[in-house]
């Protein structure tokens, strides 16, 4: 079965800046549970989270976190398959344990072992969820491969010879980005749905984050820009046609 995508957890300084900021803009629902850590629920999956990094040695960023039985043992995997293990197993005292990964191409990815079975009831408003997670690769037939090794994840590529390939086996989609494009590509790009993608940038603006262009066309009509948030986290933003 395909792995799920478990977690996506945007890494910050100021933490309650953050919930100002992606509470004012995008609607999502936030709960603090410790004083640098809030749950984040958008209404759809997956659950989302805000740490506040400290002196934990952890850069900013968004880590993406697949759901794991054995966290260790997906890190290894990774490993052997020619990534890289980032943090190696740590246990959350009361919640569970993790591992973080880069794999070949630089993407981080983490492994999510939680202590129950338990799933999160999702209540927030929906309005704005995580519509898709890009990865660039230069090598998208090795890219491919590593993720259905790894993950079971099947990616099918889109037609017109664009070095371009999906998978809709997860929630959000995730897609790979090759050829030059995807080896110009420094991480993971995260894509969140919104309604209006004007009166978006502009909360953005409005709230101490940056846009850093106009919303320009897809081929299928959706507009799209990209942002960065008050610490520097750099997400898109997509209106779909």
């Amino acid at each position: 079965m395909p792995t799920p995508i478990w977690q996506l957890e945007i890494r910050v300084h100021d933490l309650q800046r953050a919930i100002a900021f992606y509470g004012k803009v995008f609607d999502w629902a936030i709960t603090p549970v410790a004083e640098n850590y809030a749950m984040v629920d958008t209404g759809k999956p997956p659950i989302g989270a805000l740490w506040a990094i400290g002196d934990s040695g952890m850069p900013l960023g968004i880590g993406h976190y697949l759901r794991s039985h054995n966290c260790a043992a997906d890190a290894h995997k990774a490993e052997k398959l020619g990534g890289r293990i980032a943090v190696a197993h740590t246990v959350v005292e009361g919640a569970g344990a993790w591992t973080d990964t880069l794999d070949p191409w630089h993407n981080e990815i983490a492994f999510w072992q939680p202590d129950t079975e338990d799933v999160p009831e999702l209540a927030g408003s929906g309005a704005n969820p995580l519509g898709l997670i890009e990865l660039g690769t230069s090598d998208l037939p090795a890219a491919m491969a590593y993720y259905h090794a790894l993950a079971g994840w099947t990616f099918v590529r889109v037609p017109g010879g664009t070095e371009y390939a999906l998978c809709t086996q997860t929630h959000p989609p995730v897609a790979l980005v090759g050829g030059v494009a995807g080896a110009q590509r420094r991480g993971i790009t995260d894509y969140v749905q919104v309604a209006d993608i004007r009166a978006t940038a502009t909360a953005v603006a409005a709230h101490g984050g940056v846009v850093l262009d106009v919303p320009h066309a897809l081929p299928d009509g959706s507009l799209v820009t990209v942002i960065i948030d008050p610490d520097g986290n750099q997400l898109a933003i997509v209106q779909k046609a």
